[in-house]
């Protein structure tokens, strides 16, 4: 670089006031707090739940797993009315199922959540243009995609891993990008059905776990009747690892019941 060119550079980068310029260590902590102050927190009215991450915040991006028919769906669906009784609004993208039969499994009280009309594609640039529309129109607080494998084509990528990575550090920068609570739900590996599931379980990427904020696996109990644990496998707000909570299901959601 010329002498003239650098001292343009240098010229340009001494007043630089950009949302990215560098700043002391003080006045990042003022605008932070700032910020936090305006960030999203809901809460599951599970209260141990509530009690041990503290809710749930903007930018955060939670993973939901466990075998199939164990109550992953059941357990969104339950903070989805929980929100929605506190008038705050979520995003669902149910690939997993038809609308109609998501829908008819709140029963008679749908809660007031907002749906793309047709799920018109499984791209990341559509999923985020539906994003920001239900955010502008509606003020949406938190994102329920079920589930990832239709985000991550792993059948048609060379490196299914990659690919699954990939998609989880773009969930994770919407969730920062849009101060939104983001919830995915994901499946596990073919594990034993006595084996308690655990961090490393859930299918084709680690990225999966390593990219998330939280991560939750659900498991019906076998010796009582509707009833399901629920395990906080990683949380890295208060570092909460292996805890367990009972739930039991009732006509159709989840509460939490004392383990005697």
């Amino acid at each position: 670089m010329d002498v003239k060119k650098q001292i343009e550079v240098e010229s340009k980068l001494a007043g630089y006031d950009g949302e990215d310029k560098v700043v002391s260590s003080q006045d990042l902590f003022k605008i932070l707090l700032e910020k936090k102050k305006r960030d999203v927190k809901l809460k599951s009215n599970i209260p141990s739940l509530d009690n041990l991450i503290g809710g749930f915040s903007g930018g955060e991006l939670n993973v939901v797993s466990g075998l199939t028919g164990n109550g992953k769906t059941l357990f969104c669906q339950t903070l989805t009315s929980e929100f929605a009784e506190h008038e705050k609004r979520s995003l669902w993208f149910t690939y997993e199922v038809p609308a109609l039969q998501f829908l008819q499994q709140f029963g008679k009280d749908i809660p007031h959540i907002y749906m793309p009309s047709l799920l018109k594609s499984t791209g990341l640039e559509w999923i985020k243009e539906r994003i920001m529309e239900a955010k502008l129109k509606y003020g949406i607080e938190a994102v329920f995609v079920d589930h990832l494998h239709f985000l991550a084509d792993v059948m048609m990528k060379k490196y299914p891993s990659l690919e699954i990575g990939h998609v989880m550090r773009t969930l994770k920068r919407w969730a920062m990008e849009f101060n939104i609570a983001f919830f995915l739900i994901a499946h596990t590996t073919k594990v034993r059905p006595e084996q308690e599931l655990d961090l490393g379980d859930t299918r084709d990427s680690s990225f999966i776990e390593q990219e998330a904020d939280n991560v939750f696996y659900i498991w019906r109990q076998k010796k009582v009747e509707r009833g399901a644990v629920l395990k906080i496998a990683k949380n890295r707000g208060n570092g909460v690892m292996g805890k367990k909570i009972y739930l039991i299901k009732t006509e159709h959601f989840l509460r939490e019941v004392e383990n005697d």
